[in-house]
């Protein structure tokens, strides 16, 4: 039993490190976690990587259903104590785990499979709309496994919702209908998909007015009082200081393919900041 334990400790090493490699800053927002928080967090967050990549970065739609289908299964079996990957052998381990909603578990693959092939949007509350489907269960698992309560999941859900639409936008998807931004921007500024591939006036001027609406929308979000987890709180932090560094950028596109991931120090700082003020709102 403990050479099986040992191998599954190593593989889901793996997936953590693909986590990281993607959102850097939670291998420092884990410094100011309690200990019995780091390994949740850890199992927590690759779990979510890894639907996201299946729900948003595959190409063959068919495949990416097949592999959030596997995903439901394997959550449905952790439930009941029969989990087999890495990354559920860790998490259930956790105790906090182990007595949140099993209904919930599941339901986070199901919510995924809501955004394959998901249609075009042409305003930003139907974008917003869309992709909450999906993160309003992201953001209620969270909420159970580090908040003890008072979670508003619908402000929870769009902060999620922006960070992710954020890191996309510098690397929209081959598909016109599931760009990461309302189709209603390209007709007021006369864009194609493809005219966003290369530097103009008038994709400095759409992304401008799209990061305002985005940073309105999460004064907004952040505007409803809601406990949130630390990794949320310094992803927030860090999100809107992308936001305002891109809007002053010659161009604000580049700058966050460029700058998505906030660097060592940064992320140090909005930890510490973030981690101060949450020791205080408990």
């Amino acid at each position: 039993m403990s050479r099986v334990l040992a191998v599954s400790s190593e593989a889901f090493t793996s997936f953590e490190q693909k986590w990281l490699a993607a959102r850097p800053e939670n291998a420092l927002v884990a410094v100011f976690l309690p200990a019995d928080q780091r390994q949740r967090a850890s199992a927590f967050g690759s779990l979510v990587h890894e639907l996201d990549q299946a729900a948003f970065h595959m190409r063959d739609l068919q495949v990416a259903a097949t592999k959030l289908a596997w995903w439901r299964q394997e959550l449905a079996d952790a439930v009941a104590g029969k989990a087999r990957h890495p990354i559920t052998l860790t998490l259930f381990a956790d105790t906090q785990t182990r007595v949140t909603d099993p209904a919930l578990w599941p339901a986070l693959a199901d919510a995924a499979l809501t955004q394959i092939d998901r249609p075009g949007a042409p305003t930003l509350a139907i974008l917003l709309e869309q992709f909450k489907q999906y993160y309003a269960v992201v953001a209620r698992v969270e909420g159970a496994l580090f908040c003890l309560a008072g979670v508003n999941t619908e402000s929870n859900a769009i902060l999620w919702t922006i960070s992710h639409l954020l890191r996309e936008l510098a690397n929209p998807p081959e598909s016109a209908e599931c760009l990461p931004l309302p189709l209603s921007l390209l007709a007021r500024y006369g864009l194609t998909r493809s005219g966003l591939a290369g530097a103009s006036a008038e994709r400095t001027a759409l992304v401008h007015d799209y990061l305002d609406e985005l940073d309105i929308q999460m004064g907004g979000a952040l505007g409803v009082v809601s406990m949130r987890s630390l990794a949320q709180r310094v992803r927030t932090r860090l999100d809107r200081n992308l936001i305002v560094k891109a809007k002053h950028a010659v161009d604000p596109l580049v700058y966050l393919g460029a700058h998505a991931q906030a660097g060592r120090w940064h992320s140090l700082w909005a930890a510490w900041r973030e981690a101060r003020a949450f020791a205080r709102s408990t």
